[in-house]
């Protein structure tokens, strides 16, 4: 059975008389009069059973004890806040989708064009975030993320599962001679930050020692997309997958000198909540999804 709760109109009295340290200011903010926000959190104290301020003479003083329950209960009211702001102007005709930088600019967004032709009346927002969206807090409907695939939270299906493979152009391997992987001593290094496994890569596929690899010229990228671009324009090698390159490789713009590819515990997974129901227009999305992958080059042997 669940526990009474305080009164809630009287919590955001007191909370916002926290913050400005003052009923006048709180009762502003509320659009009520400074007497309601006091009678407000009279309420508060008579429920709790303790004084939550010192009133004196234009002075307004939290007591220790008022302090450590504000403490409490502001993360809470900010994440109300914050959930039902970001909520609002969410309409059933509008479907969100966050994923990665890179994804959108290099998978999703030559294909989007497919789903706006089929579902004309359907406005889709994209999230492209490097960081884990937070589904309690905002509105987003669906999430393409890389990890391991293991979060009770959120049903999670497997769209690509995820290697680690060397690219670059057909110029740079002709430039370095690169015919065997222990000549990668001779090359540029392209890393990004999505995928640092070059020493597990070295490790499996070659005998170039971790000396060695310390003596290599390496660029570093915070973002793949930039790291792909480099590639592209022959300044070295990269690690990434075949998702993120399928239209270079299916162009010929890069290509894969060895066939080594790294399996990864990290893959790519289609998620939403287990305890929000998904949306019309989520399930409509989540399908031709779905669709898109299992058609998707790189998950037919390219």
């Amino acid at each position: 059975m669940r526990k009474p709760m305080p009164p809630l109109r009287s919590l955001v009295a007191f909370e916002a008389a926290v913050r400005h340290a003052s009923f006048k200011q709180a009762a502003e903010e509320m659009c009520i009069t400074p007497g309601a926000v006091s009678q407000q959190v009279q309420k508060l104290e008579q429920w709790l059973g303790y004084q939550l301020f010192i009133r004196e003479v234009r002075q307004l003083k939290i007591t220790t004890q008022g302090m450590s329950y504000y403490s409490r209960i502001a993360p809470a009211l900010e994440q109300i806040s914050t959930a039902s702001t970001a909520f609002q102007e969410k309409q059933s005709n509008t479907v969100c989708l966050s994923l990665s930088q890179t994804l959108a600019a290099k998978w999703l967004g030559p294909r989007l064009e497919n789903f706006v032709s089929r579902h004309p009346n359907i406005e889709v927002h994209i999230n492209a975030s490097n960081s884990p969206v937070n589904f309690n807090e905002e509105p987003v409907d669906l999430a393409i993320r890389h990890f391991n695939g293991k979060d009770p939270s959120l049903n999670a299906q497997l769209v690509y599962d995820d290697q680690v493979r060397l690219f670059c152009t057909p110029k740079y391997r002709e430039l370095t001679k690169l015919k065997h992987p222990n000549q990668l001593i001779r090359t540029t290094l392209l890393i990004a930050s999505l995928y640092p496994f070059w020493d597990d890569w070295f490790t499996a596929f070659t005998s170039i020692d971790a000396q060695e690899r310390k003596k290599i010229t390496a660029l570093h990228f915070d973002q793949t997309l930039l790291a792909i671009d480099a590639a592209k324009r022959s300044q070295g090698v990269i690690l990434s997958n075949a998702l993120l390159v399928q239209d270079e490789l299916k162009q010929g713009t890069l290509i894969e000198p060895f066939d080594r590819r790294l399996p990864l515990e990290k893959s790519y997974y289609l998620v939403h909540p287990n305890n929000l129901p998904l949306s019309n227009t989520g399930c409509i999305l989540k399908d031709w999804l779905l669709e898109k992958f299992s058609t998707s080059d790189a998950n037919n042997g390219i």
